[in-house]
């Protein structure tokens, strides 16, 4: 049996809009319109047709043996060489055996099909098997042209021999033509296009119907016959039109993927081919198709063995990894459309030695290094010695293939003086997880994306071009590996043991379920009892939480104890530290309710609710704090309630304890602070069975307490370094709560007593809270009272007072009441700006300063016009205008943020007296 063994794909992560493309010159060429829709796959600027054969290659290989393929057949129209085998840099970019037949295939669309055809009339003469066809274009298009929109990048490869086929062959039918609806004469960079409509009802319409007919007709098969019918068709009605002449059920046609990536050029029937093998099943029947001076038919049958074949990227997983550019400009640039000035550094020359090129091919193109067959210590580049200095041995260097090791950026840096068409240029050292490293240049990301210990894979890329001599230098890059970087971002807690109380329904057990699939391992309590706290209990809703965890793989211990007593909560936590031997995460979410006002609670409702929720807490925390000051580190999460920080009526029991936990938490990060251990507290609104009736029926709905999640684990986690704070949570709705204090007011003296009058006089001061700010503990709430701003004078009484100045004794109001004064109207000659202040935190606010016939008006508020704005913090703005902080150092040092004319914003140094 003969057929495919293997199939791989690359599209390339770059897709540029095609209305970016209309944007820019529909103004040129309006008719672009009509095909604008979705995007075309896009080249970065160090990638073609060679480079994006290898990786489709790579792909294929995939869970195969390389050293056994005897044949690389490589089919493009696009190849950089016309004088150089560009097969054989594929072979050794792949590291494959040098006793291997390879050739190119070009000069026409259907060389990707022909190359496919080779292979397997070759394979069953017995001559050669197996053998690796890829295909890749990177076809050259001009601006504004329908090509441009219709063509896009790509490259497909196919194994093919006679061991676990998945694909068997049945048959071919090729017609050959010189129909030319374009071409590209020997020199020139574009094709030359006929009109469309000849191409579409001349060239596709008729000869592709010719070619798959007369393969039906030779296999005896009709087209009831056949699953999958797989053909290439820029037009898309003609598409739809072709399928209908064969009688194909629209269903059974392959979608021609102008929407994903456009027209591939050579590569696109065989990526076409491989999207539908990649969801094809046993027993299926494909007839591909590929156009291009006639056209060749070829019939596949899906074997059982496709269920075996190992997984790969593919035509999905490249879909799926993408990056969409709407920079037509930067486009121009990739495709060396436009010539902006590079620099006398991009003069630098780039001539490439032969014979340098020749004995160093592995090291250059296949990335193969050394590894010591003595230590076992892998190094790149191979050298005589080996470089672990325990060893140190000579000449016991194997070659060792770096391209498919998993590595990690050790270091890096984004270079803007040095030449690059994607600036800045990005390189750095990769260090490989199983040893060795290597300088790197980075591609396929954004400088932002990088980071240390981000996980990268090598690519095979041009690594620069010698224009003057027509040579193209390839190397191996480094890239973010797919996924890599959410991953890094990803809060994970694996190692970490919780104990979550209540957690057997609602909150609770959404907790529970997320610290598992995050790796925590969980400790799930909950009584089962009803909601206002009655009953002897139950152990089903805690085993059918922990259950749940366990069924998804993760680690989970019930726990049916009472948090209300001392005993009940030191069992708890024992029960995290004997099952597994530590303690980090207490999520304190026991609760109960007993809803009365106060005037109808009765004593038992009252210490039943509080010993619940407050004494719960207490009587958990106190053993946990001790375990987790042993380990070192620790998260405690306390729950309060809106209730208890705002109020609600006919809920004094709830409220009251609620609010005491805030208590707890402010006394607990004190106590926390020096083992590591984090105290905060979330208000969340969701809903659970102790709000199904309290909330309305359609705000419980969209309460769920999975929105809430995502906050409480966050401050469980060690990325959250905040202590001693209070955050509400619902709905996907998140924001911070917090106590302030206002600035304080001095009244009386020393030897007088301030009186009730005074009160009643100052009461707007007393009771203005500009300028509030937290306090961290009640050593700063007293010293913060005993040091007021400012001293009401005896004139001020019974009138409003003067706002208090900002925290840290900055008076922003008072500098902009004396910006005037320090204006130095000399130098404001021929002058006309205006400056915006946005000034943030105490005492911030908004104003604007008018430069006019060298005169300076300061007004409060946003102007409508200005010139530039700054946005400074209270306390930056008052060091700068004071002279302590320089602003071009505040600018650099991203303390002060400048908007519109940036090269204005510098009069102010000239045009007032700082310090």
């Amino acid at each position: 049996m003969i057929g495919i063994t293997s199939y791989g794909a690359y599209i390339p992560k770059l897709r540029l809009e095609r209305t970016a493309i209309f944007q820019a010159m529909g103004w040129f060429a309006p008719a672009l319109m009509m095909v604008a829709d979705g995007e075309r796959a896009m080249c970065n600027w160090d990638e073609d047709s060679v480079t994006m054969a290898v990786a489709a290659a790579r792909d294929c290989l995939t869970g195969l043996d390389k050293r056994q393929v005897q044949g690389l057949f490589l089919a493009s129209t696009t190849l950089p060489f016309d004088d150089r085998q560009n097969a054989g840099i594929v072979a050794t970019a792949l590291n494959l055996p040098d006793a291997i037949l390879a050739s190119d295939f070009t000069a026409s669309l259907k060389a990707g099909t022909t190359a496919l055809l080779t292979a397997l009339e070759t394979a069953q003469g017995g001559a050669r098997n197996p053998i690796l066809v890829a295909a890749a274009d990177r076809r050259e298009t001009r601006p504004a042209s329908f090509y441009e929109m219709w063509c896009g990048d790509g490259a497909a490869a196919l194994m093919v021999g006679d061991r676990d086929v998945i694909a068997e062959f049945k048959g071919s039918y090729t017609v050959s033509y010189d129909f030319v609806e374009h071409y590209r004469a020997a020199g020139r960079h574009f094709d030359y296009t006929w009109e469309e409509r000849w191409a579409r009802d001349e060239g596709y319409g008729k000869i592709i119907p010719e070619a798959v007919g007369g393969l039906l007709q030779k296999l005896g098969l009709t087209m009831a016959d056949v699953d999958h019918l797989v053909f290439p068709c820029v037009f898309q009605a003609e598409h739809r039109n072709i399928a209908k002449k064969l009688g194909a059920a629209p269903e059974k046609v392959a979608d021609n993927m102008h929407a994903v990536c456009g027209e591939t050029g050579t590569a696109h029937s065989l990526l076409m081919l491989v999207r539908t093998l990649e969801t094809a099943r046993p027993g299926e029947r494909i007839v591909v198709a590929g156009f291009g001076q006639g056209c060749n038919a070829l019939c596949f049958e899906v074997t059982d063995a496709i269920a075996d074949l190992p997984p790969r990227i593919a035509v999905s997983g490249h879909l799926a990894r993408k990056k969409t550019t709407g920079n037509y400009t930067r486009w121009l640039k990739f495709r060396n459309l436009i010539q902006p000035e590079m620099g006398i550094r991009a003069e630098a020359p780039t001539q490439t030695a032969m014979t340098a090129l020749w004995r160093k091919r592995k090291m250059l193109l296949g990335l193969v290094g050394g590894i010591c067959r003595q230590c076992g210590t892998p190094q790149f580049p191979r050298m005589d010695i080996c470089v672990n200095p325990e060893c140190g041995a000579h000449h016991t260097q194997d070659d060792y293939e770096f391209a498919d090791r998993p590595a990690r950026i050790k270091t890096f840096t984004g270079d803007l003086l040095a030449v690059s068409v994607d600036p800045p240029h990005k390189y750095g050292m990769v260090q490989f997880d199983d040893g060795g490293r290597l300088m790197a240049d980075f591609t396929d990301c954004d400088f932002e994306e990088l980071q240390v210990g981000l996980p990268v894979q090598m690519v095979f890329r041009k690594r620069t071009e010698d224009e003057q001599r027509g040579f193209v230098n390839y190397f191996w890059k480094a890239t973010p590996a797919p996924g890599a970087a959410e991953e890094m971002k990803r809060i994970s807690l694996a190692g970490r043991v919780a104990v979550v109380t209540g957690a057997g329904a609602g909150l609770g057990r959404a907790y529970a379920l997320e610290l598992a699939r995050r790796g925590a391992k969980v400790v799930v309590n909950d009584l089962g009892g009803a909601r206002d706290g009655s009953g002897a209990g139950s152990s089903t809703p805690a085993d059918q939480v922990v259950e749940a965890i366990r069924t998804a793989g993760g680690e989970a211990v019930a726990n049916y104890d009472n948090v209300a007593t001392p005993e009940g909560g030191e069992r708890i936590v024992r029960a995290a530290l004997e099952a597994f031997g530590r303690l980090d995460i207490l999520i304190n979410n026991a609760g109960i309710l007993r809803d009365k006002s106060l005037i109808k609670m009765e004593p038992e409702n009252w210490r039943a609710v509080l010993d619940v929720h407050l004494h719960g807490a207490y009587h958990v925390t106190r053993p946990a704090m001790a375990a987790m000051r042993d380990g070192g580190f620790g998260r405690i999460l306390l729950t309060t309630s809106a209730a208890g920080l705002y109020g609600n009526f006919g809920q004094t029991n709830y409220a009251a304890a609620k609010m005491a936990l805030v208590g707890l938490m402010n006394s607990l990060k004190l106590e926390g602070q020096k083992y590591n251990i984090k105290v905060n507290t979330i208000a969340p609104l969701a809903a659970s069975r102790l709000t199904e009736d309290v909330m309305p029926p359609e705000l419980f709905e969209r309460a769920q307490p999975e929105y809430v999640v995502p906050m409480a684990l966050y401050l469980c986690s060690e990325a959250c370094d905040c202590s001693g704070a209070i955050f509400n949570a619902g709905m996907g709705y998140f924001s911070r709560a917090a106590v302030m204090t206002g600035p304080p007011v001095q009244l009386g003296g020393d030897d007088t007593v301030p009186t009730v009058e005074d009160i009643a006089d100052h009461w707007e001061r007393i009771n203005d809270l500009r300028g509030a700010k937290e306090l961290v503990d009640l050593n700063a709430a007293t010293v913060d009272l005993m040091t007021p701003v400012q001293k009401p004078s005896p004139a001020a009484a019974g009138s409003e007072a003067k706002p208090a100045a900002a925290a840290g004794g900055v008076d922003v109001q008072a500098i902009f009441d004396g910006l005037a004064g320090t204006f130095k109207a000399e130098a404001a000659k021929g002058v006309d700006v205006v400056f915006q202040f946005l000034i943030s935190g105490s005492g911030g606010g908004e104003w604007s300063c008018t430069i006019r016939d060298q005169t300076c008006s300061v007004a409060r508020g946003r102007h409508d016009k200005p010139t530039c704005t700054l946005k400074m913090a209270a306390g930056d703005f008052g060091a700068m205008i004071g002279g302590r902080l320089p602003p071009m150092q505040a600018f650099t040092s991203g303390k002060l943020k400048i908007e519109g004319d940036v090269m204005k914003s510098q009069l102010i140094e000239k045009l007032f007296k700082i310090g």
